[in-house]
C-alpha cells in the first residue's frame, strides 16, 4: 500500500499534534516497511525538517506556488497531489483533511483527538468553536473511516457529529520508546544537577493554560500540613504563567515551586522518572499522553476522573474530580506517604504501558488501513 500524510504537523509542531503525527508516521515506517509513506508538505521548514527518515517515508513538497501560499495549498491541492503519486489511502492526522475532494480510487481516513470545544466551550473563544465545528464536521463527514485516538472521543464524534459507531476505529496513540528505556543513575543525577531538581517533587507536564488543571495542583499542595507539602515542578510554557507564579507565591508555595519552562525532549524521560508522583489534574483530553509516558517510565500517577483518563491510567493511577483541590490533596498524601502504594503503582503502570507499545499502535493502524483497502467505501 502507498499511504500519504499531511506533513504539516510532523515536521512544524514540537509537542501535542505534532508528536502524535512523528509517532504514528514513524511507527508505521518501521514496523511496516513493506508499504510506501508519503508526507505532503507544504515546505520543509519546522524543528524537525532535518531530521533523518526511514527508507519507506517520502516527502513531497508543494511546488512553487504552494509553498509560497502554504495554507491553500493544503486545503486545496493535496489530492491532486496523491493521485499524481498513486497513493492508496490518506490520513489526515489532525482533525483535517484537504477542502477538495479526492478521487474515488484515494481512500479516506481521518484522526480526532478530541471535541472538547464542544464538551468544554467555556475554555475556547466564540470563535475557535465554530470554525473547529465547520472544519472537523466536514472531515469526518466525508472522510471514510474516522480514527479516534480514545473511546471517549469515538463517543463524542458519534453523539456531537452524527457519525455512525461503524464508521469509527479506536485506535490509541504511543509514546516515544526513550520513555521506556532503561537510564542509569549517573544520567539521572547529571539531570538532576542541570536543572537545578529538588530531591522529592511532584511533577506536572504540559502547556500552562486553564484546561490542564495547574492551578488545582497548587491548592492541593496548599492544602496540605505544612511539614508535608511536597516540592512541585511545572514542565511547559503558556499564557497562565504569571498567575500561576502569583498563586504560587499567595499560598506560601513560592521557595517550593519550580518553573523550567520548555523542558528539551531529549530530558523529558529522566524527568518523569526522578519525580515522586506525576500530577496531571486536566479537565478533558483527547488520550492524555503525558499519562503514558510516566506510567512508561515507572513514575506514579494522579490525574482526573471522566473524560479519557481511566483509558490512558488504567488500574494503575489514582483518580480525583476535575478542579476539586481537596481530592487531589487526598490523593497525594496517599501516594507521597504509602511506599507499598507507590511500588504497586509503579508495577501496574509499567504493565498498564504495554499495551501502548509502539508496534502495537503501528499494528492497530495498519488493521484499519487493510480494511479500508479492502472493503473500499464505508459510506
Amino acid at each position: 500500500m502507498h499511504i500519504g500524510f499531511d506533513g504539516k504537523r510532523f515536521f512544524q509542531n514540537v509537542t501535542g499534534l505534532g508528536n502524535y503525527a512523528r509517532s504514528t508516521v514513524l511507527g508505521l515506517a518501521e514496523h511496516f516497511p513493506e508499504n510506501r509513506y508519503t508526507l505532503f508538505a507544504p515546505r520543509l521548514t519546522g524543528p524537525f525538517c532535518t531530521m533523518p527518515l526511514p527508507e519507506a517515508l517520502h516527502v513531497q513538497e508543494a511546488c512553487p506556488a504552494g509553498r509560497v501560499f502554504p495554507a491553500l495549498w493544503r486545503s486545496l491541492a493535496i489530492p491532486a497531489a496523491a493521485s499524481r503519486d498513486r497513493v492508496d489511502i490518506f490520513h489526515g492526522l489532525s482533525h483535517e483533511l484537504p477542502l477538495t475532494n479526492f478521487p474515488p480510487q484515494v481512500r479516506t481516513v481521518v484522526t480526532m483527538h478530541d471535541l472538547l470545544f464542544l464538551t468544554h466551550p467555556q475554555l475556547y473563544p466564540w470563535i475557535d468553536r465554530k470554525l473547529y465545528a465547520w472544519k472537523y464536521r466536514r472531515s469526518c463527514r466525508r472522510a471514510d473511516l474516522v480514527v479516534a485516538i480514545s473511546a471517549r472521543t469515538a463517543e463524542d464524534v458519534q453523539e456531537l457529529f452524527g457519525v455512525r459507531p461503524e464508521r469509527i476505529r479506536v485506535a490509541y496513540q504511543s509514546c516515544s520508546p526513550a520513555f521506556s528505556a532503561p537510564m542509569d543513575a549517573s544520567s539521572l543525577e547529571s539531570l538532576s544537577s542541570r536543572l537545578a531538581l529538588p530531591r522529592d517533587f511532584v511533577l506536572f507536564v504540559g502547556s500552562l493554560i486553564e484546561r490542564k488543571g495547574v492551578r488545582t495542583l497548587i491548592e492541593a499542595a496548599s492544602l496540605l500540613p505544612q511539614g508535608e507539602r511536597p516540592h512541585l515542578v511545572i514542565a511547559g510554557t503558556g499564557p497562565l504563567e504569571t498567575a500561576l507564579r502569583d498563586q504560587a507565591r499567595s499560598a506560601g508555595l513560592e521557595s517550593r515551586t519550580r518553573f523550567l519552562g520548555r523542558v528539551a525532549d531529549a530530558d523529558l524521560p529522566g524527568l518523569y522518572r526522578l519525580a515522586r508522583v506525576f500530577a496531571y489534574p486536566s479537565v478533558g483530553e483527547g488520550f492524555g499522553i503525558p499519562i503514558l509516558e510516566a506510567l512508561a517510565g515507572g513514575t506514579p500517577v494522579i490525574t482526573s476522573t471522566g473524560s479519557c483518563f481511566a483509558e490512558a491510567g488504567g488500574d494503575a493511577a489514582l483518580y480525583a474530580a476535575p478542579a476539586n483541590a481537596g481530592e487531589l490533596a487526598a490523593a497525594l498524601a496517599r501516594v507521597l506517604g504509602d511506599e507499598e502504594l507507590r511500588r504497586g503503582m509503579i508495577e501496574r503502570g509499567l504493565r498498564h504501558a504495554e499495551n501502548f507499545r509502539i508496534e502495537r499502535t503501528s499494528a492497530r493502524l495498519m488493521d484499519i488501513y487493510k480494511e479500508l483497502a479492502a472493503g473500499g467505501k464505508t459510506r
